[in-house]
């Protein structure tokens, strides 16, 4: 199945915007986010949230197709 990942803040800057992702049926967004790490090792020790089809979920949360998955690392700023 196909899912759809877009990334934010310094992970778009390191990743791009997104990509589209065939991953297995039942894929949870853990696995997801092991098979991005695997490809980005330097991403390993960062944290994130996420959100699939714009609500935040856990990390246990299975895909279904055609969902889209956003990745949100720490960010801050702001004077």
């Amino acid at each position: 199945m196909t899912v759809r990942v877009r990334y934010f803040a310094a992970l778009r800057e390191r990743l791009g915007s997104g990509e589209s992702r065939a991953v297995r049926t039942g894929t949870t967004v853990a696995a997801l986010w092991s098979d991005v790490v695997a490809e980005h090792p330097g991403l390993a020790r960062m944290p994130v949230r996420v959100a699939v089809n714009a609500h935040y979920v856990a990390m246990s949360v299975r895909l279904r197709e055609n969902d889209e998955v956003a990745f949100f690392p720490p960010v801050s700023g702001g004077a």
